[in-house]
This record gives structure tokens, C-alpha cells and sequence, in this order.
């Protein structure tokens, strides 16, 4: 009986042994990962996205370990190095990317194995969050954003894990990169996980600040919030990662289109644009159709500049019945060149009028704005004898986006579409101002409102098929305004457009 009982000893000991070497191993190579690959607040995903195997190594430590005889300090910077490592094992395994949110899946889907259990990121960061109920793990938890807390070249410890906790709130707290303190108007501007976790920091957010800032703060301070920079935490020497703000937990949104693309990565998009247009009274009355395919593709050059093509094909269809369907432009029919009248009855072309040729640059680093410049050169012959246009276009676009929460987007974008005749007068043609209200209403749907000058106005959404591949449609109306029609279209009787595209990004 005693043998059997030292024996139980002999047996609980070395377990606990084996499970507490199994612990330091993993916060040593933890250490040593984080003092390679995390310098400068920032990760070198680019590098370990070619040779993942010591991260991949972490992982599998994380899904093994068991913590059920381990004390609270021990799990606490257990599982703050391990959020920290899954969330760049995710951003490596997506890589190139600009953003965690620019992957539909990265916080609430992708499944992570922590100690022998399964979790999203986003219920991994809460799970913590709750069981430890210490509000200095906001500035440790990573999410791989500018946004949010630094990311820092060594493992948390239990032996070290309260002054290093205390050193990462101070250092947040004193940063004037995070927290921007105006004192002749004694305001403060905070980040904004300080608005989202409101709560976690007592009924006194002066109070809280002041136990770690060295510049105390008085009751009458004025707290603002800044918008939540989602940008990757790059090392930029090795990604050349760039992408202006982006405030929602979703792949593409229309701010994507103010952006510059990431070094070396591929946008395509398609998208199809019916504009129709009813003349005079159903009994006697027409109807016209335009159909403009745009097949673009763009090239992250540096991170802050892209190069693109665009081919432009066309279908018009005039001299319709009213009642006809604007649809019957996409049957893409030709009539014999001496019926383009307008006089004999309904008659169409069609054919790929335009290749364009475009540069897209943004220039500021702190203000959501970026310049497109590009030339439609015409095509003639394709199919023969098309006579869609045969126009020289400069194209200039000015894009810019302002959200006001996490959930809504405000996409503004100013096209001059200018034609270039030879031997013709040059006439400016007024540019057409577009506005978009966005509401992200899951991370894969989208919903948005626009308007152009207030006479145009549509409806359309928005839909993650997978992290790469988004599509869209939207359905806009001329609003009837006396004399404004005469403007637009002479004569018209009513105006409507469809549009339906694709995006993919490689």
C-alpha cells in the first residue's frame, strides 16, 4: 500500500512536472519569436509569411497545452501571448492583406484551438476579458492594427506579469502617438477602444488615466475619441503594407476604392451599368438603353500608389418601344448602319470601345483621400464598323471616406469624365459628385443609400461570397424635379440605372 501510494505521488509529480516544462517551453519560444519577429510596435509578417514554421510550431503548443493545474498569473500571460500569436498566425495565413478586417472571417468564424477548447479571436478576447476582469489586458491584447495596444518584442511572464502590465499602461497612457492632450483647450483625444470598452475602466475614466499618465488630467478635461485605425501593424521594411483607415469588421467597403492596394497585390473588378430612359407617353413614347461593361484590373506598385487597365465595352439600344424592356440592351444586336437614324424604327451597337490606361496615388498619410487619373482610349473595329463612341476621355477621380461610427461610412467620389475631340471646340463637362452612406450591417452584408446632386438617388447592397471575392448591386432613379430632366436627358420622361459588379482581390 505504501508503494502503491509513493508511486501516486512519483506519478502526480511528474505530470505536473512535464505540464509546468511544457509551460516555460512555450513562453521561451514565445519570447524568443516575439524579440525576432515583433520590433518597432510592429510584426514582420512578410517574413514569416515565407517561412512560417516556428510560428506554426507556437500554435501547435497552444492547442496542447494543458492549463488545468496551472495558478491565475500563469494562464493569464499564457493567454496573452497566445491571443497575440493566433492573431498574427491568421493575419500570416491571409497574408498579403492590409487590414485583419479586410478577411470577412478573421474574428467571428476562423475557429482557433486554445488548451484542447475551440474559439473565434473575437470569443478568445472576450473569454479573457471576463475570467480575468483586469483592465490593463486592453493594452496587451494585440488585435494587429495600428489601433490597438503595441505589439512588444518579448513574452508576458507570471513571475513579471503585473509591473509588465503596468509598464504597457503607461507607456499607452503617456504615448502622444495614442493619446493626443490639447491643454489650452484642456481637451483629450483617446482611442477609441477607451469609447468601446467604456465600462472596463470604472465610473471615473479621468481617474483611470491619471493612475498611469504622468501629465495628470482634471475633472473638467474634455474626453474625444479618435476613429479606430484598422490598418495592419506591419513592419513596413518588409511588407510596404499601406491602407488608409478602415472602421468595420468586413472585407471590401467602399473605402476600399479610396485606398492604394498593398505592395504587389492584384485587384479585379467587374461591373455592369444599365442606364434606360423613357421618353414622352407610353402610347407614342420610346425608350432609350446604355449598357457600360468595365473590366479593370490594378497593381499595388509601392503601397501608396497602384497602375491599372480598364476595358470598356458597350451596348446601346435607341428608338425603343416604351414599354419595351431596358434589358434588351444586353442582347448586344447590331442594326444595318443606314437605319441609325432615330427615324426608322428602334436600332442598337454595340462593340469594346475603350481601353483606359490609369494611375491611382494617395498622397496623405492622415486624410482618407486618394487621386485616380487616367485616358479611355477609343477602339474602333471591335466588333468592325461599331459606332458606340469613338470619344478620347481624361478621366480624373477624387475619392474620399469619413466614418462616423463602427458600423457607418459616408464614400464621397468626384468624377470629371471629359471628352477630347480633335478638331472640335473643347467643352467642359460638369463633373458628377456621388455620395454614399454605408451600414454594415453584418461582417459579409453591407447596405447603402446614394445620391448624385440629389437627382439621382439608389439603393444597394453589398455581399462577402468569400474573404476575396465581394459582389454588388444597386438600383438608382431620377427624381422628377421640373426642368431638371431637360438637363440631364431633354425629354425624358423618367431616368433608372441597374448595376450589378464583382471585386476580387488576389
Amino acid at each position: 500500500m505504501k508503494q502503491l501510494i509513493l508511486f501516486f505521488i512519483f506519478f502526480l509529480l511528474t505530470t505536473w512536472s512535464a505540464k509546468a516544462q511544457k509551460m516555460a517551453t512555450f513562453i521561451e519560444q514565445s519570447d524568443s519569436f516575439f524579440l525576432t519577429y515583433a520590433q518597432h510596435n510592429s510584426v514582420q509578417y512578410k517574413v514569416l509569411h515565407q517561412n512560417p514554421t516556428e510560428l506554426n510550431a507556437l500554435v501547435e503548443q497552444i492547442a496542447a497545452i494543458n492549463l488545468s493545474s496551472h495558478d491565475e498569473p500563469t494562464q493569464k500571460a499564457f493567454f496573452i501571448n497566445a491571443y497575440n500569436l493566433l492573431v498574427i498566425h491568421t493575419v500570416v495565413a491571409n497574408y498579403p492583406i492590409a487590414s485583419p478586417n479586410e478577411v470577412v472571417t478573421f474574428w467571428d468564424e476562423m475557429e482557433q484551438n486554445v488548451a484542447g477548447k475551440k474559439y473565434s479571436l473575437g470569443a478568445l478576447k472576450a473569454q479573457i476579458l471576463e475570467t480575468f476582469q483586469d483592465p490593463l489586458l486592453h493594452f496587451v491584447l494585440v488585435d494587429g492594427s495600428m489601433g490597438s495596444a503595441q505589439i512588444v518584442p518579448f513574452a508576458y511572464q507570471a513571475a513579471y506579469l503585473d509591473t509588465q502590465l503596468e509598464d504597457r499602461a503607461i507607456a499607452f497612457m503617456n504615448a502622444a502617438k495614442y493619446i493626443k492632450y490639447n491643454e489650452e483647450v484642456n481637451e483629450i483625444i483617446l482611442p477609441r477602444l477607451f469609447k468601446n470598452n467604456r465600462l472596463d475602466f470604472g465610473t471615473s475614466m479621468i481617474d483611470f488615466l491619471n493612475k498611469y499618465r504622468v501629465k495628470k488630467l482634471n475633472e473638467a478635461t474634455v474626453l474625444k475619441y479618435s476613429n479606430y485605425d484598422w490598418r495592419l501593424n506591419a513592419y513596413y521594411n518588409n511588407t510596404s503594407t499601406v491602407l488608409k483607415k478602415k472602421h468595420k469588421k468586413t472585407g471590401y467597403s467602399p473605402s476600399a476604392q479610396v485606398i492604394t492596394l498593398p505592395k504587389n497585390s492584384v485587384e479585379l473588378m467587374v461591373f455592369n451599368s444599365l442606364y434606360s430612359v423613357n421618353y414622352g407617353e407610353k402610347e407614342l413614347g420610346s425608350r432609350n438603353s446604355y449598357y457600360n461593361g468595365y473590366f479593370s484590373a490594378f497593381y499595388g506598385v509601392t503601397g501608396k500608389l497602384d497602375i491599372g487597365a480598364t476595358f470598356l465595352l458597350r451596348s446601346t439600344r435607341e428608338n425603343d418601344p416604351f414599354n419595351s424592356s431596358p434589358f434588351k440592351a444586353l442582347e448586344f444586336e447590331r442594326t444595318p448602319l443606314n437605319t441609325n437614324s432615330g427615324t426608322s424604327g428602334a436600332y442598337a451597337d454595340w462593340g469594346l470601345s475603350h481601353v483606359g490606361l490609369s494611375i491611382r496615388f494617395a498622397p496623405f498619410k492622415n486624410l482618407n483621400l486618394s487621386f485616380e487619373q487616367g485616358v479611355m482610349l477609343p477602339i474602333q473595329n471591335l466588333p468592325k464598323e461599331n459606332t458606340v463612341d469613338n470619344s478620347l476621355y481624361s478621366v480624373t477621380q477624387v475619392y474620399y471616406s469619413h466614418s462616423f461610427s463602427a458600423k457607418t461610412q459616408l464614400f464621397l467620389a468626384l468624377t470629371f469624365w471629359q471628352p477630347i475631340r480633335p478638331g472640335e471646340p473643347f467643352k467642359f463637362q460638369p463633373p458628377l459628385l456621388k455620395g454614399f452612406l454605408n451600414y454594415f450591417v453584418t461582417p459579409r452584408f453591407t447596405v447603402f443609400a446614394t445620391t448624385m446632386y440629389f437627382l439621382e438617388w439608389g439603393v444597394g447592397v453589398k455581399y462577402m461570397l468569400t474573404p476575396k471575392l465581394e459582389i454588388q448591386g444597386m438600383y438608382s432613379y431620377y427624381v422628377p424635379i421640373p426642368g431638371i430632366y431637360d438637363i440631364v436627358s431633354p425629354g425624358a420622361n423618367t431616368i433608372m440605372t441597374y448595376n450589378l459588379g464583382l471585386r476580387y482581390r488576389l
